[in-house]
């Protein structure tokens, strides 16, 4: 009888920093995972090998977790996402270990892995009859019965990956809500010559999956401490509103998220001149552009507090006067924004 081995499929668990970092940690999911299917778990740090499918586990700031399985070549088997909306354990990193084990143990066992690895897969004969003297003759109304003949036995093998990659996948999870952030905060302005000023400023940021990872926009306006200039005969007033338009990558940190990204500004200046009783205001918009560098810590009731830096380059612009033509005002080509932000964030 032939004897056929299939093969011996076995999840390994991907750990991004140490087995005790994250939550769930590594080491909490392998003993959860352990625990649903006995043997199938290498040890952490094992040599993966060509029937070794891969498991990741992570979760975002706001408690979201995603759960990815795939196959020895990389490609997907199993996406989950859960938010933490959607959880009666959210924070609770052991609760976490056994939700995974518990999806990956259903996985498992509906697409087949845990099959018997050992099958026949020929039909056994019976042994010949040994030989006797023949038998009498039958009478002539009796037919001779038929030998029995054993029973085949059908073979259930592992499906093959190719059979798996076209057999209908469970439905994956809907992809998690936008996450809203919205508050208020103030700035201070450093330039290359000294100059130092003050903003108070309103943002608003969204952040949703785009690809497989969350990306934000900002969109902030404030308005800038003002300047007066004062001159022979006219004194002007110079007033700032700072638009800024930014996008972010937001990166999961053991504290907080992370936020580097670029954007585009607008400042919008005002200058007043007053010539005794009579007044002349001219508007100019000065385009320029940013690279930025944000924290943003979620507080508890849904609170956040950002710490943001920008160094912002703008297109150089001279106000002068109208009836000397003489300079009185130049916005800084290149200034730096340190700024701190309160408020709420959502779902």
């Amino acid at each position: 009888m032939a004897v056929a081995l299939a093969p011996a499929y076995a999840i390994a668990i991907l750990m991004t920093a140490g087995p005790d970092d994250g939550c769930p940690s590594p080491r909490q999911l392998a003993e959860a995972l352990s625990a649903h299917l006995p043997g199938m778990v290498l040890p952490l740090g094992h040599a993966t090998g060509p029937t070794t499918l891969r498991l990741g586990v992570s979760t975002d700031v706001a408690g979201a977790m995603r759960l990815d399985l795939s196959d020895p070549e990389g490609g997907p088997l199993l996406h989950r996402w859960l938010p933490a909306t959607d959880r009666a354990h959210a924070g609770d990193c052991p609760a976490l270990a056994e939700t995974a084990a518990l999806i990956v143990e259903r996985y498992w066992h509906e697409v087949g892995y845990d099959v018997p690895l050992e099958t026949p897969t020929t039909t056994a004969k019976p042994p010949p009859p040994k030989a006797t003297a023949p038998p009498p003759p039958p009478p002539p109304t009796a037919k001779a019965e038929p030998p029995p003949v054993a029973p085949a036995v059908v073979a259930k093998a592992n499906p093959s990956p190719e059979r798996r990659a076209t057999e209908p996948q469970p439905p994956s999870e809907p992809l998690p809500p936008p996450r809203w952030w919205v508050g208020g905060g103030v700035a201070g302005l450093l330039t290359t010559s000294g100059d130092r000023a003050g903003a108070a400023l309103l943002a608003v940021a969204v952040e949703r999956p785009v690809f497989k990872r969350r990306l934000g926009l900002r969109l902030s306006a404030g308005a800038e401490t003002g300047i007066s200039v004062s001159l022979a005969t006219e004194s002007a007033d110079v007033l700032q509103f700072p638009v800024r338009m930014g996008a972010y990558l937001p990166i999961a940190l053991g504290v907080g998220q992370l936020e580097p990204g670029i954007g585009v500004d607008l400042d919008v200046v005002a200058v007043t001149f007053t010539h005794g009783s009579a007044s002349k205001t001219n508007l100019r918009a000065i385009p320029g552009v940013d690279a930025a560098l944000g924290w943003a810590l979620p507080l508890p009731h849904d609170f956040y507090i950002r710490a943001l830096a920008q160094a912002v380059t703008q297109v150089p612009y001279n106000f002068v006067t109208a009836s000397n033509n003489t300079t009185i005002f130049t916005p800084p080509r290149f200034h730096l924004a340190l700024g701190i932000e309160l408020g709420v964030w959502f779902p």
